[in-house]
């Protein structure tokens, strides 16, 4: 089975997760760069007005591949807008998926994601595996927001979050190498 990871990283917590499950599992990592930079202000922006933040992906370079892992942070309880472009590009393929995500949940779980996948995909994800980083910080005093933007995942950290994954994965896909 050949498999793709398609990633966005704001704070580059996504990113060292997605390197750090393609060597695990094997797969080719695609990452999604937006073509204009992502500011708070921008997101704000997108959000209010559904915008789609033009990246360099393109649908095609899905056309290889048996399985697509889409990792990116949430933002405000909807995926990294920059996903947007592979969104819909699973919509026009038959090719499975599941999301991951590394987010901060200081404000909890994000309940909404796979309805949000389904609605714009078309299809439901295999699975959805959202991993706190609030989870790797002290319980006491809470974390918050600023605590979780500001935390950069460590290889301890990945080993961690691909552990879950990777049950996650075989479950879902016992073809999967």
């Amino acid at each position: 089975m050949k498999i793709a990871i398609v990633s966005y990283s704001f704070t580059g917590n996504n990113k060292r997760f997605a390197a750090y499950l393609s060597r695990l599992i094997p797969a080719d990592l695609i990452p999604v760069t937006p073509l204009h930079p992502v500011t708070y202000g921008s997101i704000t922006l997108d959000l209010m007005f559904s915008r789609k933040p033009k990246t360099d992906f393109s649908a095609k370079a899905l056309t290889p591949y048996d399985l697509v892992l889409m990792i990116a942070p949430i933002w405000m309880g909807q995926i990294a807008f920059p996903m947007r472009g592979c969104l819909d590009a699973l919509k026009a393929s038959r090719i499975p998926y599941a999301f991951l995500s590394v987010s901060g949940g200081a404000d909890g779980d994000n309940p909404r994601i796979a309805a949000e996948l389904t609605r714009r995909t078309g299809k439901s994800p295999a699975f959805v595996l959202d991993q706190h980083i609030r989870l790797l910080l002290p319980a006491v005093p809470a974390p918050t927001r600023d605590d979780t933007s500001k935390y950069a995942l460590t290889e301890a950290d990945c080993e961690l979050f691909a552990q879950s994954a990777l049950e996650m994965i075989r479950s879902a896909f016992p073809n999967a190498r």
